[in-house]
């Protein structure tokens, strides 16, 4: 890993870039490559896979190579070719798109030289009550696929399908290799009790009946105890999704105001498109 990254540069590039530009970040993932690839984490609440599905399109569509990944847990994909560690066996298997979970193209963990097209989903396959589900990857195997990568995107909190989250004293689980953490949040909160939709509102003391305002969303992403925890010295980027009317759009500028003054910046998208860069 290089460990320098300059992200600003391309930032107010508008929404015609798509997210990778109106998160900054055009310009480093077109500028790295294999074995020193871009790896950013995603945590907080609500459409943290499908932004990662979002960067990941945008990423292959300039011939990246993408590693699409998670530290905690993610379902397994409805497309796509996956990389499925087996704990039980300790064999490595590659399932190929629309194939049964047991995929007839398998590889033994000795082999290296894993085939992916642009796009490579991968984890290590849990199985409870029926559900599969990826966790992460074992380490060895986690490095060889990264250094084989030009773009990393690690999917590193969970929150049980609610737009918000605070998270716990284990979360969010960060790689040390992250350069950058995303953090998201579904307006779709906005308004409501907390009760309903911020997961973990326990850990800062809010009563299930409190709702969810424009100023406790911008709390909750900037602060060192909320979705920014962990982060650290990385590059800090926020996504505002489910901006899906022009009154999320609304409180979306209300947020993004209160972050840009701390000089957090980052995008309301709606469906994956960016609407509003802040």
């Amino acid at each position: 890993m290089s460990g320098k990254v300059s992200m600003n540069c391309d930032r107010n590039c508008g929404m015609d870039g798509g997210l990778l530009s109106a998160l900054g970040l055009a310009e480093e993932v077109r500028r790295r490559r294999a074995p020193d690839p871009l790896v950013i984490a995603l945590a907080g609440g609500g459409g943290k896979t499908t932004s990662m599905e979002v960067l990941a399109r945008e990423a292959a569509g300039w011939g990246r190579r993408v590693l699409v990944t998670t530290s905690t847990h993610i379902g397994l994909p409805e497309t796509g070719r996956i990389l499925v560690w087996r704990p039980k066996t300790e064999r490595l298997e590659i399932w190929e798109p629309g194939e049964a979970a047991d995929g007839a193209a398998k590889r033994g963990p000795e082999e290296a030289d894993v085939p992916w097209d642009l796009i490579l989903t991968g984890g290590s396959l849990e199985e409870k009550a029926g559900v599969r589900k990826l966790t992460a990857l074992p380490e060895a195997i986690f490095r060889r696929e990264c250094a084989r990568a030009d773009l990393v995107l690690i999917e590193a909190d969970g929150a049980k399908r609610l737009p918000a989250k605070l998270p716990a004293a284990h979360e969010p689980v960060i790689s040390e290799q992250a350069e950058a953490v995303i953090g998201c949040m579904g307006l779709s909160a906005l308004g409501r009790p907390a009760g309903e939709v911020l997961f973990r509102r326990e850990q800062w003391g809010i009563s299930q009946g409190t709702p969810v305002t424009e100023e406790l969303a911008a709390e909750i992403l900037a602060s060192e105890a909320g979705t920014r925890k962990g982060v650290g010295r990385r590059l800090y980027r926020v996504i505002l999704n489910q901006c899906d009317t022009e009154r999320e759009l609304d409180s979306a500028r209300q947020i993004g105001r209160r972050l840009a003054a701390e000089d957090i910046h980052g995008a309301a998208v709606c469906f994956g498109r960016p609407v509003w860069v802040f």
